[in-house]
């Protein structure tokens, strides 16, 4: 099962099972995908249901290299008549492979900020392309770092947000990172209860229920608005953990 907000033009999906939460994201508008490939998407998590971050994941983070990498592979897509066609699909799956850095804030027993994807802690995350272009998301994030004793007795709150892309100085903006790794299946998490586990969509290791429709997600991926990358966008929902 999926939500989809509106405003945002965003389908997502939580899960949890007795290790882990479990999100899905997908979205299809050139802006947002841009954002979150350059500046990360933050899932901020409260586990005693306040609209206030107590613990933050951020993926994909880049080092300013890969951003560099990014930003030149971005000013070079355009095809000149006495060149090579430029692939693009090889160098969007280059650039994704780039990818590789999640940061993580508020969890007292993490001695980094910054893991890799193949990190000890048991975090995951992964971001790719489905068939139909839309951009999909996925992470796992393990329940035994968060402070709560009974983890299905209060509603927690989620935010979600695609943050803006900053310019540092001598380049133009900043950028996202990337993961690999599947993420296992997760039960039922929801508002009156999110029926089964979180949606495939892009490759890396599907779960039971899609996100959403066959069609992808809906509108606003015609255009491309570039004064949309500096801003961030986000929005809370509550839910309830499995008991499981």
């Amino acid at each position: 099962m999926y939500y989809y907000n509106e405003e945002k033009k965003l389908y997502y999906t939580l899960a949890n099972d007795a290790q882990n939460i479990y999100v899905a994201i997908r979205l299809n508008d050139r802006s947002e995908q841009e954002r979150v490939l350059m500046a990360g998407l933050t899932l901020g998590i409260n586990s005693k249901g306040k609209k206030k971050d107590s613990y933050k994941v951020t993926f994909p983070v880049a080092n300013p290299q890969d951003m560099a990498d990014m930003m030149a592979a971005r000013r070079n897509t355009t095809e000149k008549p006495d060149e090579q066609p430029i692939d693009r699909e090889e160098m969007r799956k280059a650039r994704l492979t780039k990818l590789r850095n999640i940061k993580v804030e508020g969890f007292k027993d993490i001695d980094y900020d910054i893991l890799t994807t193949t990190n000890s802690y048991g975090f995951k995350a992964a971001i790719d392309y489905d068939a139909d272009g839309n951009l999909v998301y996925e992470a796992a994030i393990p329940l035994k770092f968060f402070d709560a004793t009974d983890a299905a007795k209060n509603e927690w709150a989620f935010n979600f947000k695609v943050n803006g892309i900053t310019r540092p100085q001598g380049e133009g903006q900043q950028g996202g990172g990337m993961g690999h790794g599947g993420m296992g299946g997760g039960g039922s998490m929801g508002r009156g209860g999110m029926s089964g586990g979180m949606g495939g969509g892009g490759g890396r290791g599907g779960r039971g229920g899609g996100m959403g429709p066959s069609g992808g997600m809906q509108g606003g991926n015609s255009g491309f608005d570039r004064s949309a990358l500096s801003k961030s966008e986000d929005f809370w929902e509550k839910f309830h953990l499995a008991k499981l």
